[in-house]
């Protein structure tokens, strides 16, 4: 049908826009590491951790519940989104002009908050940037709510490539003689600056206006959980990184081995392991406003099917990625870090996905629906769970302590946000058998690509990994395509005659509403 052709095509433009910005981003961190070296990268990355977690304060809740409220009201036919807007743009700005201030006001004494005081005066030099994002954070939430997918996407890759550009400009010394790490913070607050100032400009050329505020309760109160849940994130992940390698040292590490072993995971090993996120998160962003829409109107089927969607669709690209890593995820981190213990650690870690993408897809829903309390109480509880992990299980397990932690905690969220669902929407838990099927063709998959790997062992290992990979994917898709998992013939039917299907059954099933 001809939603259903928006909604793949919505998919497809935010995929695109979102790999090719993750590519150039990746680029230009290899430049940086060989123009700047790794002490300046360091003082730059902790200043940036800052920045982040003070940006939370104010860009994080705010638009996603703009997005999630523009959607509900367009499909409710209410012409008040601009006034919808205007709220958003006040309550963020006003407070990350706020914070802007008083930071500036105490800069003497915001020394603690660095593990390096070098990264302070990079700091000061972003404060600005965050009113810039505020203002950047609430503008891309109400396209994103207005479905303009386009506008949405693209504008994250002009920032990057204004990133790039005054990074470059200012490190080379064309636009004055500034040391490494001031440039590419100056380069940082320049870029922000410039990209609110275009998106503004989008907005209103797009037919946007400044109105009269409403609903300030409306906006600020559901946001006030999304915003927790961030800054709690953000927590989480300082806590892991004093947490863990402690605890590898009192089970008898030394300290150079436990930062090492953190090391591995955060940095070689994770990269790889949200590698799928590119795509899920891709249908994330489409579905949530779809989702909100659905909500207002009370249509739970619609709602339900595209959830469903989402969530299989996670599990079957997901799947991909898990015949890759289990199989030859050492062969893949010795190739590209030079080290097979991260490697090791992936293999185990990758089966953690499905969990994962389940936690995040109906997390997204939960906030999409207006239940942002709840999911925030969901995501607490997990959270709760993985700290006690990562405490109690270095001595035995190591650095798979993670993998364990994160697959518990994911688990305890995935199954609190399905009930919370069920309790809701009426969500079926059909999904359930889908992800059986998945990880049941994952794991001769991974052998054939494990075997085929080893047959290669005599070449290049670069072209041992490409062979083995193609033919464990094709392994993969022959399967989901033999049993129907994967609906190709549902998929012609909707490119052609409007309809669509991604069945967990055998027997073929096409949607036909």
């Amino acid at each position: 049908m001809k939603k259903s052709r928006k909604i793949i095509g919505a998919v497809a433009t935010v995929t695109v826009f979102g790999v090719f910005t993750r590519f150039i981003s990746f680029i230009f961190k290899i430049y940086l590491s060989r123009v700047l070296g790794a002490e300046a990268l360091g003082l730059y990355q902790i200043a940036l951790s800052v920045f982040f977690l003070f940006s939370a304060f104010s860009s994080s809740g705010i638009p996603l519940v703009l997005s999630r409220k523009t959607a509900e009201h367009n499909a409710l036919n209410k012409n008040d989104t601009f006034s919808l807007f205007t709220t958003s743009l006040i309550i963020s700005t006003g407070l990350s002009v706020t914070i802007a201030i008083v930071l500036s006001l105490i800069n003497s004494h915001l020394s603690f908050l660095f593990s390096d005081k070098g990264a302070l005066p990079l700091f000061l030099i972003m404060i600005p940037a965050l009113v810039s994002t505020s203002i950047y954070c609430v503008v891309r939430g109400w396209f994103w709510g207005d479905k303009q997918f386009t506008a949405f996407s693209a504008t994250e890759t002009i920032e990057e490539c204004l990133r790039i550009l005054f990074g470059v400009l200012f490190i080379s010394g064309v636009l004055g003689s500034i040391s490494g790490e001031y440039a590419i913070a100056l380069a940082f607050t320049a870029s922000d600056i410039l990209v609110a100032v275009i998106l503004l400009a989008i907005f209103f050329i797009k037919g946007g206006k400044i109105t009269k505020p409403t609903q300030i309760k409306e906006i600020l109160l559901p946001s006030l959980p999304i915003t927790a849940m961030r800054i709690l994130s953000s927590l989480i992940g300082t806590l892991t990184a004093f947490i863990l390698p402690l605890r590898l040292v009192t089970s008898g590490m030394s300290g150079a081995e436990a930062t090492a072993t953190f090391g591995r995971i955060s940095g070689m090993a994770n990269p790889l392991l949200f590698a799928p996120n590119a795509i899920i998160s891709s249908l994330s962003i489409v579905l949530i406003p779809e989702m909100s829409a659905s909500m207002a109107k009370n249509d739970l089927t619609s709602l339900n099917k595209q959830l469903t969607l989402g969530i299989n669709f996670s599990f079957l690209i997901s799947g991909l990625f898990m015949v890759i890593y289990s199989s030859i995820g050492s062969a893949i981190t010795n190739f590209l870090y030079n080290d097979v213990i991260s490697g090791q650690y992936l293999q185990v870690a990758t089966f953690c996905m499905i969990p994962v993408v389940l936690s995040q897809m109906t997390q997204s829903a939960l906030n999409s629906i207006g239940k942002e309390y709840t999911s925030f109480i969901n995501y607490l509880c997990g959270n709760i769970v993985m700290l006690f992990i990562i405490y109690a299980l270095p001595k035995y397990i190591g650095i798979y302590t993670v993998a364990v932690a994160s697959f518990v905690s994911t688990t305890i969220i995935s199954i609190m946000n399905v009930l919370s669902l069920k309790k809701e929407t009426t969500l079926s838990t059909d999904f359930i058998k889908y992800a059986f099927l998945v990880v049941l063709f994952v794991l001769p998959c991974a052998f054939i690509t494990k075997c085929v790997y080893s047959l290669c062992a005599t070449m290049p290992i670069v072209f041992a990994i490409i062979i083995a990979v193609t033919v464990g994917c094709c392994s993969y898709f022959a399967l989901c395509l033999i049993t129907n998992v994967l609906d190709v013939r549902g998929i012609i039917l909707q490119r052609f005659h409007g309809k669509f299907s991604i069945s967990p059954k055998r027997k073929q099933t096409v949607d036909k509403s």
